[in-house]
């Protein structure tokens, strides 16, 4: 199944999101550079732009934008429209495969190189080739910034020795506390390498292909703990949100028999919430409990999902996030070790971690049942 990008981008717009904080470190690292900037042009070049936020979200308001050319490069058709839609005139956004130099012709070599929401997406050894590349892409004393997350084992200490030595020297390495994510800038101080458009740099697989995943909404369990509480509370908001926006005629609408309303979807994620709170609440008090199934679809029936109130049940909803989200913020490492018998996907015994990651599991894939 592909996997929606367009949904994964909304999380931009959430504050405190993991990836609304990484946005922020990657413009500020931006605005750095081009502050510090010769007079003239600034070429610039990005690998799996996107919507283009971190690059033109800086553009919006920096006083060397006029200076600024480039190219973006994203294979995403709407992803790819919405950047032209806030592109200057200077910076092209190129609808390619940004695995291919050839995408790059024309725009290299390039000042500033961007290498962001990649590594993330693609093999090591891909990721390993595509530094070794990155030297027929750069200008001299370009600067490049990457970005990788650091859930174990953490690669990017790899990234940073790779980039050494391939002459490029590290200006500054960004590792929030609180976080998982990881940006780093660098600089070519050795030579640049002739450009050549017959090479591949890299085979973008997307990290459903990389980790613990779930084939149908591309959800990975391989987030770390810090990541956790950000995203329970962003998804619930774009959960929220959505929800929000959905007609009033066809809220309690079942397109198919066997499928759920947008209403009862919203129903069985609210009293998810309400049941993981009580579980990962038994886990702190007794050693290893049985969780009880919560009979998602008797519930349905039972409570009467459809002829709930909307906005009651949003309200809920979000009251239940917080509630969770606050309490998972006060557990200690022995609280989040603590365990119980979880009967999904089969009977095991579960962490409160993997309880609390399935949560949130379940806050992305249900916002894409609400159509």
């Amino acid at each position: 199944m592909t996997h929606d990008w367009r949904e994964w981008h909304e999380a931009y717009d959430h504050r405190g999101s993991p990836l609304a904080r990484r946005l922020a470190v990657v413009q500020q690292c931006i605005a750095a550079l081009l502050d510090a900037a010769p007079p003239g042009p600034i070429r610039v070049a990005s690998m799996c732009a996107g919507e283009g936020r971190d690059l033109l979200g800086v553009l919006e308001n920096h006083p060397r934008r006029a200076d600024v050319e480039g190219l973006l490069v994203e294979l995403d058709p709407e992803l790819a429209a919405t950047a032209r839609t806030r592109a200057p005139a200077t910076v092209e956004v190129l609808c390619a495969d940004a695995g291919m130099a050839a995408s790059y012709s024309g725009a290299v070599p390039a000042d500033l190189v961007l290498v962001c929401g990649v590594f993330g997406n693609i093999t090591g050894a891909d990721m390993m080739r595509t530094i070794d590349l990155l030297p027929t892409l750069c200008a001299p004393q370009a600067a490049v910034i990457w970005t990788r997350h650091r859930r174990p084992p953490d690669v990017t200490p790899g990234v940073r020795r790779r980039l050494a030595e391939n002459g490029f020297e590290e200006v500054a390495f960004h590792a929030p506390e609180g976080t998982m994510f990881g940006v780093g800038v660098h600089r070519l101080t050795g030579p640049p390498r002739p450009f050549r458009d017959d090479v591949r740099l890299f085979d973008f697989v997307g990290f459903r292909a990389l980790d613990d995943t779930c084939s149908q909404c591309g959800f990975t369990y391989a987030i770390g703990r810090a990541e956790i509480t950000p995203w329970l509370r962003s998804d619930a908001d774009a959960f929220a949100e959505k929800f929000r926006k959905l007609d009033d005629a066809s809220i309690r609408i079942r397109t198919e028999p066997d499928v759920w309303s947008p209403l009862e979807y919203a129903c069985h994620v609210r009293d998810v919430l309400r049941v993981q709170t009580e579980r990962i609440l038994l886990a702190q008090d007794e050693v290893e409990p049985v969780f009880v199934p919560m009979r998602r679809d008797e519930r349905v029936v039972e409570d009467r999902y459809n002829e709930q109130d909307p906005a009651q049940v949003v309200a809920e909803f979000l009251t239940l996030a917080d509630a969770l989200a606050s309490m998972l913020d006060g557990l200690d490492d022995a609280g989040w070790e603590r365990t119980g018998v979880y009967n999904y996907p089969e009977p095991a015994l579960r962490t409160v971690e993997w309880i609390a990651i399935h949560t949130v599991h379940e806050l992305l894939h249900h916002r894409g049942d609400l159509t």
